[in-house]
C-alpha cells in the first residue's frame, strides 16, 4: 500500500509531512539483486548503482506535486485544509534523509512562492547537526538520519512562530 492508503501523511498546524522509507533491502534484510550467469556487474558495483528513485530531489518534488494535485481534485486539501507538504525520503546507504518542502498553490497551474528555503535555514540554524544543501532548489536539504526527527520538530516550531 502507498502513502495515502496507509494514511502515512501526517497533518500538523502549519504543514503535512510523510516519511518515505525507501531502501534497497529485501524483506529479510538482503539486497534485491538478481544473481546468475547473466550478471556481468560485480556485486559492489550493483550496490553502488542501486539507489531509490526518491533519492533524487526532482523525483521527490514530482511526488509532492502529484500528491497535492490528487488531493486537490478530491477536495481534501483545499480551503482551510490546505497545507504545505514535506516529504522525507530515506537513503540508507548514506544514513541521511532527503527533505523536500512544497508549498501548496490553491489552484492547479497557479504558482506560489516556496518559502521552505527560509524555513529550512531557520530550522538548521537553531539546532546542531549535519545538513547539506546540495541542490539547485532551495527547498531541498539533506539531513543525517539521527537528526531528522529533531529537524522536523524545529521546523514545526519555527514555522509556527513565523
Amino acid at each position: 500500500p502507498g502513502l495515502v492508503e496507509r494514511k502515512a501523511i501526517y497533518r500538523l498546524t502549519q504543514f503535512r509531512y510523510a516519511f518515505i522509507n525507501a531502501t534497497s533491502q529485501g524483506a529479510n534484510g538482503g539486497t534485491t539483486f538478481k544473481s546468475g550467469s547473466n550478471s556481468s556487474m560485480k556485486r559492489t558495483e550493483q550496490e553502488r548503482h542501486n539507489h531509490h528513485v526518491f533519492s533524487k530531489p526532482l523525483a521527490l518534488t514530482k511526488l509532492a506535486i502529484f500528491l497535492m494535485d490528487m488531493h486537490r481534485k478530491n477536495n481534501k486539501w483545499t480551503g482551510t485544509k490546505a497545507r504545505p507538504l514535506i516529504l522525507l525520503a530515506e537513503n540508507p546507504q548514506t544514513q541521511t534523509y532527503l527533505v523536500v518542502g512544497y508549498e501548496f498553490p490553491e489552484e492547479r497551474g497557479s504558482t506560489k512562492k516556496n518559502k521552505f528555503e527560509q524555513k529550512f535555514k531557520l530550522a538548521t540554524d537553531t539546532m546542531q547537526g549535519t545538513f547539506r544543501y546540495d541542490s539547485f532548489e532551495a527547498n531541498v536539504v539533506e539531513v543525517q538520519s539521527s537528526d531528522v526527527k529533531n529537524f522536523l520538530e524545529h521546523l514545526h516550531y519555527m514555522t509556527d512562530s513565523l
